[in-house]
């Protein structure tokens, strides 16, 4: 077996209400001011206030900086860093989905251990080391909470992945009660992008490792199970845990294998076309996957006999064109786009997003089956 490197957050707290002992964690149990990153509508909702109140209960000091966009810029990092420099933080929790939390661990860094934000793009190029650090999703999907990676837009308008030991988190907490007021659409997209993470890092073609595979596989079993019932039943607390904990399994799955040419295809939609990541991550599921079929129609069995129901073992074409029909029929069902002419993208758009897609060579290099120019225009032309 090839050898392989694992890592985690240091602790895991799973349970409703759980965002309320924060205080008590104990990477912030001595932390006397600690900066919140997070977004305008979570300050809408109440939940950055919730956490607040929780932590000036036990004492502490809390700076709040709400303003991270979706795809979150450079400018919206070098602020937040600002401001908790400013207050001399000794610690930080980042709040919300994938956007927030990204931004939270370049912040964690950044206060500890000043350094050129730019010279942070790819891989373990960071120094030194961060502030205590606890994240906090309020979405099933992104499954940055468990991850080193943040992913932001440069000054140049391009995503900027940057990987780092540092960004791994002390402390996940996954409160169901802060999901249960996501809209259908955005628990649905979330949702196919947890699916897509696992998916991804069980078919991974250079860091596939036994444990990340059994990761992803629970994470698929809990996600497949429970998607539809979150999205059409938003206050079951049961299928929101049940969405929260798949997503968190399959950033750690994806954190430690890698995703793949789903991700990299996807990519110049966000920036371009402003289409959310799940939702950009579900319009080329499907093609992506057709294209990797002919290596990865074992792997594709695998997970269809562990998810569908009724799936005999043997003949693994036919389990592995189960499992791409199903999703096929799940992404509509619940609401989100297959296809590319709903946000305004047209034949004349492909040359801009083929180039887009082959900048992102390193995460197209993990894939299972290496997409070429001609490759990346089949599946976008399948979509349009």
């Amino acid at each position: 077996m090839t050898g392989f490197q694992f890592r985690a957050p240091g602790t895991i707290v799973a349970q409703a209400g759980s965002s309320l002992l924060i205080a008590d964690d104990f990477a912030l149990r001595f932390a006397r001011k600690i900066l919140i990153v997070s977004d305008q509508t979570l300050v809408g909702l109440g939940m950055v206030a919730r956490i607040e109140k929780a932590l000036r209960v036990k004492g502490a000091d809390v700076v709040v900086f709400a303003d991270v966009e979706p795809e979150p810029s450079a400018e919206t990092v070098r602020r937040a860093t600002a401001l908790g420099s400013e207050h001399r933080v000794d610690g930080v929790v980042g709040l919300g989905g994938g956007s927030p939390m990204d931004v939270a661990k370049l912040v964690a860094l950044l206060v500890a251990t000043p350094q050129p934000l730019e010279g942070l793009y790819g891989v373990d190029r960071a120094q030194g080391v961060r502030l205590p650090l606890v994240l906090i999703p309020t979405t099933a999907g992104t499954g940055s909470e468990a991850t080193r990676v943040s992913v932001i837009t440069s000054d140049a308008h391009d995503k900027a992945p940057i990987l780092a030991p540092q960004l791994v988190c002390d402390t996940v907490i996954l409160d169901a009660e802060l999901t249960l007021g996501l809209p259908p659409k955005v628990t649905a997209a979330t949702g196919v992008d947890a699916m897509v993470h696992a998916i991804e890092s069980y078919t991974s073609g250079v860091r596939k490792n036994p444990v990340s595979d059994r990761l992803a596989l629970q994470a698929l079993a809990l996600l497949f199970d429970n998607i539809r019932r979150a999205v059409t039943h938003g206050g079951d607390i049961d299928a929101r845990s049940s969405m929260l904990t798949g997503s968190m399994l399959a950033g750690l799955a994806f954190a430690n294998a890698s995703v793949g040419a789903v991700h990299a295809i996807a990519y110049p939609l966000g920036p371009q076309f402003h289409v959310s990541h799940g939702g950009s991550n579900a319009v080329v599921l499907v093609p992506v996957m057709r294209f990797n079929m002919p290596e990865a129609t074992t792997l594709y069995a695998q997970i269809a006999r562990v998810v569908l129901p009724g799936i005999a073992s043997g003949d693994d074409r036919a389990a592995a064109g189960r499992l791409v029909h199903e999703l096929e029929t799940l992404i509509p069902e619940v609401g989100l786009e297959n296809r590319l002419s709903p946000f305004g993208i047209r034949e004349s758009h492909l040359p801009d997003l083929i180039e887009g897609a082959l900048r992102q060579q390193r995460i197209l290099s993990y894939n299972i089956k290496l997409p070429g120019r001609d490759d990346i225009e089949a599946v976008f032309r399948a979509v349009l």
